[in-house]
């Protein structure tokens, strides 16, 4: 199979007036008399700071005061550095910001005390507001405060009122600084301290740590040292906002501080090899690299499932590959949370055990994996020999979990770091957001989380492989979430006759499909379903209990028996209907023009291919970091309710056009079928006609359709 692109892959200061007013002499008298210069003082206006995660944060931060008026949002620069204009404000602020960092989904929160500060937006940051406000930060606290008809809504302005309580935020302050004191020698003071997202001094100890926030009040919130996967502190939430939390460090061991200190050169080893290769793309005067120049970064272990290997790898990459493109980047994002390696038979035995009564096997296998020594970097006598990297390819909207190992081969860089793969199939659980405009202009909005899986790919693993269970958090269905059941697992099997895409069935286990999402291969939330014609048994997710960053295990079986297993991470969840509504300009890509011009064009095609005839130039906001994923032509006879043409073409790297080639269709289907069940493309039956265009945008693919334009 081979492997594709589209496959492996979101200062200024306000000056002061100084005045000097000076008295002459009067009266007939002789000489001069002065007086001493009156000063005005400066009155700050601004809140500075930087926002990252280990890795800079693209986004918009925003600041509200504790009578609820709300900042202009101010954007981010390329390092995360940001100013909100706060004049005519009234100190105590919080800080909100929503972004990406390197594709992941990032929603967190800060607090000042007075204008004219320094104060960073980052996972510390967040967890010091939380604190000290004893409820949770995140997303949990951005939507408390979400103005409603224009007014912050009171327990906001609550939770501001506890947080900035003088002794309570030095507190919750100087109780984060201890538990990071190990890896911060310095004392830096996350909230205040002026820092730059670069890899060194506190970004440095953002890439080696994961905050899990807490999710609910009476939860525990946890800074984890990656390296070893070994708790540097937690803090406990207290049953009712604004009373207070409990916050207690966990100093690691000797040996596990100087495993931390040996992999705190990891990330910018590996960060400085992915540049070298990606020097190989320059965006100007860009000529494909050999397969010598690109063979030195591909590990000959690299595996992405039975057969795609080190050979596919150097191909896409190389010449006439699919992945060589000018510009072409591959970033790494962070350190993973957890040896993400595929599961051996005795954990799918423990997972899929019929016996087990645990509702959290998922967790189950990582807590299992860290008490035999298996974590994110692995190491021999102290130094670190492999480790599992989230990483971007191209910009696209997720982020995959992959090895790689250290070798003495430094051909390619100096430190000798290797791409060694996911060692899994390829697959994605994107988050979407989908507009769709009616004739009239009118949008409406839906959210998705895909589970997308081809059935070639599956096949190629292993031609026995009928059905897929998939378990992790908010797994449920519409009648166990309406009831407060405990969760389930997802079960997905074999699509019909012309459609590609693994579907999913209903909780009954029937074998027969969903009657809800028929061969769509997205599930909505339980939240979204609730009230609409969907059945109990109708799979579903509740969308409290999904955040960026969690864990799900898939498991491939043939007539019942699990045959493979691994764990996949999401970096994001879907944007609600009302952030999307209310961010179209930033989110959705704009269709400007069309070529040819109107829909009678299209079907005057008459069946011929859409090589260099079908152009869609369109514009994005720069506010999010919008990022083009593909764009797509749908022809539909609403007579027979048939699908003429569906065609999607990939558009990454494309920012203000597409044009539609068949090399590089991401797929091209008709309903219709012939005798050997191939599409059939029948352009002049079609009564209707639409566009889409779809972008990466705050881990999301925001995809919007339209009526093709008369």
């Amino acid at each position: 199979m081979k492997i594709t692109l589209k496959r492996l892959a979101l200062g200024i200061a306000s000056a002061g007036l100084l005045t000097i007013y000076g008295c002459g002499g009067g009266g007939g008298t002789s000489g001069s008399a002065t007086t001493t210069p009156t000063v005005t003082p400066t009155v700050a206006t601004t809140l500075s700071g930087t926002a990252a995660i280990g890795a800079p944060i693209a986004g918009s931060v925003f600041a509200i005061d504790i009578n609820g008026k709300v900042s202009p949002a101010a954007t981010t620069s390329a390092l995360g550095a940001f100013i909100v204009d706060v004049a005519g404000m009234t100190a105590p602020f919080i800080l909100s910001i929503t972004g990406t960092a390197g594709g992941k989904q990032v929603t967190l929160n800060s607090i000042a005390t007075a204008a004219g500060q320094t104060v960073n937006i980052t996972p510390l940051t967040d967890l010091i507001v939380s604190t000290a406000s004893g409820q949770p930060g995140g997303s949990a606290l951005t939507s408390l405060c979400a103005p409603v008809a224009s007014v912050v809504p009171a327990a906001c302005l609550s939770a501001l009122t506890s947080a900035a309580t003088p002794a309570t935020l030095a507190s919750a302050t100087q109780a984060i600084i201890d538990m990071i004191a190990p890896l911060n020698p310095a004392g830096t003071n996350p909230l205040t301290d002026s820092f730059t997202a670069n890899g060194t001094g506190m970004d440095a100890v953002l890439d080696q740590i994961l905050v899990a926030p807490a999710d609910a009040q009476g939860a525990m919130a946890t800074i984890t040292l990656i390296a070893t996967n070994t708790s540097l502190g937690t803090v406990t939430l207290p049953g009712t906002p604004g009373q207070t939390a409990t916050a207690t460090p966990t100093p690691p061991s000797t040996t596990e501080l100087a495993k931390a200190t040996a992999a705190a050169t990891v990330l910018p080893e590996i960060r400085a090899c992915l540049a070298s290769l990606n020097a190989l793309y320059p965006k100007t005067g860009f000529v494909a690299p050999s397969s010598a120049a690109v063979t030195p970064f591909v590990d000959s272990s690299f595996k992405l499932g039975a057969s795609e290997d080190q050979a596919a790898l150097i191909a896409a990459l190389s010449g006439t590959g699919d992945m060589a493109i000018p510009g072409l980047t591959i970033e790494a994002v962070g350190l993973s949370p957890h040896d993400m390696s595929p599961l051996d038979s005795t954990e799918i035995s423990t997972l899929t055990s019929t016996v087990s009564t645990s509702t959290t096997r998922v967790a189950d296998l990582f807590s299992n994996r860290v008490a035999s020594g298996k974590t994110a970097v692995a190491f021999t006598n102290n130094v670190p020999t492999s480790a599992w990297v989230q990483l971007r390819v191209a910009g696209d909207a997720g982020v995959n979990n992959w090895k790689m190992v250290k070798t003495t081969d430094t051909t390619g860089c100096a430190g000798g770091w290797k791409l060694a793969g996911s060692g899994h199939l390829d697959m994605h659980m994107n988050a979407r957001i989908q507009r769709t405009i009616n004739n009239t202009g009118a949008a409406t909005f839906s959210r998705q989380w895909a589970f997308h899986i081809q059935k070639a790919t599956v096949i190629a693993e292993n031609a026995t492989i009928n059905k897929i269970d998939v378990r992790g958090p908010g797994l449920t269905t519409l009648g166990n979430f309406s009831s407060a059941a405990a969760g389930t697992k997802l079960q997905m099997i074999m699509p019909t006759i012309g459609h590609t895409a693994m579907r999913f069935d209903d909780n009954a286990g029937t074998g027969t499909g969903s009657s809800f999402y028929g061969d769509a291969e997205a599930l909505q939330s339980c939240q979204d379903l609730a009230g609409t014609s969907a059945g109990v048994n109708t799979p579903c997710i509740d969308e409290t209990k999904v955040a960026p960053g969690k864990v799900y295990v898939w498991t491939l079986k043939a007539a019942g028996v699990p045959l493979i297993a691994f764990p996949f991470q999401i970096n994001a969840v879907p944007l609600s209907k009302a952030f999307a509504t209310a961010n179209q300009s930033s989110l959705f890509a704009t269709v400007t023009s069309v070529t040819p011009s109107g829909s009678a064009a299209i079907l005057a095609l008459t069946n011929t291919l859409l090589d260099g005839q079908v152009t869609f130039n369109y514009t994005q906001s720069s506010i999010y970091g919008s990022k083009m994923d593909n764009c797509g032509l749908y022809l539909w006879n609403s007579a027979t309710n048939t699908q003429v043409l569906s065609a999607e073409q990939n558009a990454v790297g494309h920012e203000t056009s597409c044009t539609f080639s068949t090399s590089g269709l991401n797929s091209l289907a008709s309903a219709v079928k012939d005798s050997s069940n191939q599409s059939v493309f029948q352009f002049t039956t079609a009564t209707s006609s639409y566009i889409g265009v779809t972008t990466s945008v705050l881990g999301n693919q925001a995809s919007s359709s339209q009526p093709y334009p008369n």
